[in-house]
């Protein structure tokens, strides 16, 4: 009835006071009452060239009708642990292997150090007693006249450790050169032979030319 009566009032054909005082209270009929003049300009073709809309009360009203979604709360994911070289199988076996490798390397230094070791030791106790050895050789000195055999074995100064072998191996040594000594002499000088024969004391303990 609303919508006829503001109909009649737009073309004029009735002024009723109690629409009139509706139309001015009531947004949903000035709503309407634009609606119905929008409608007449259209079919007259009196609309202008720019139209102002007022659509900020609509879109705020709809907005307002709008369902709420609420986003279902995250669900945090699980992330996977990094694994270290301990997690993995093979490493495992491989660790023994490693271990004894190592304790076998660590054991050849050590034997490769004291083999190194034994060799430079028993070397430089070779020349020496090589060096002591062509000294006792030299029995003749430069100025012609002879000189006694002797092989210093109570001075061991400059040689290396020796064993009893070759202690008792110089001092037989020794009296060789001795008793060779002083048949040479005898033969030179044109005495009597005179034999004698040196033991293995005589020669550690004798450092002077028997006369």
């Amino acid at each position: 009835m609303q919508k006829e009566t503001l109909s009649a009032l737009m073309d004029g054909e009735t002024l009723d006071s109690e629409v009139v005082t509706a139309l001015t209270h009531d947004a949903d009929l000035q709503a309407e009452w634009a609606g119905y003049h929008l409608i007449r300009d259209t079919m007259r073709g009196d609309l202008p060239d720019v139209m102002h809309f007022d659509i900020a009360s609509r879109v705020a009203e709809a907005l307002a009708q709008e369902p709420v979604y609420i986003a279902p709360q995250a669900i945090p994911e699980s992330q996977p642990e990094p694994k270290t070289w301990r997690d993995y199988g093979f490493v495992a076996k491989l660790r023994p292997w490693a271990s004894q490798l190592t304790q076998i390397g660590m054991a050849a230094c050590v034997s490769l150090a004291v083999i190194i070791g034994v060799q430079h030791y028993n070397t430089d106790g070779t020349e020496s007693v090589v060096s002591g050895d062509a000294s006792a050789f030299n029995t003749v000195p430069f100025m012609g006249s002879a000189s006694p055999v002797s092989l210093d074995l109570k001075n061991g100064a400059g040689l290396a450790p020796q064993t009893r072998f070759d202690q008792e191996r110089g001092a037989r040594l020794n009296a060789i050169f001795q008793q060779y000594e002083l048949d040479r002499r005898v033969h030179t000088d044109g005495q009597p032979e005179v034999k004698q024969t040196a033991t293995p004391e005589q020669g550690r303990t004798s450092s002077q030319p028997q006369q």
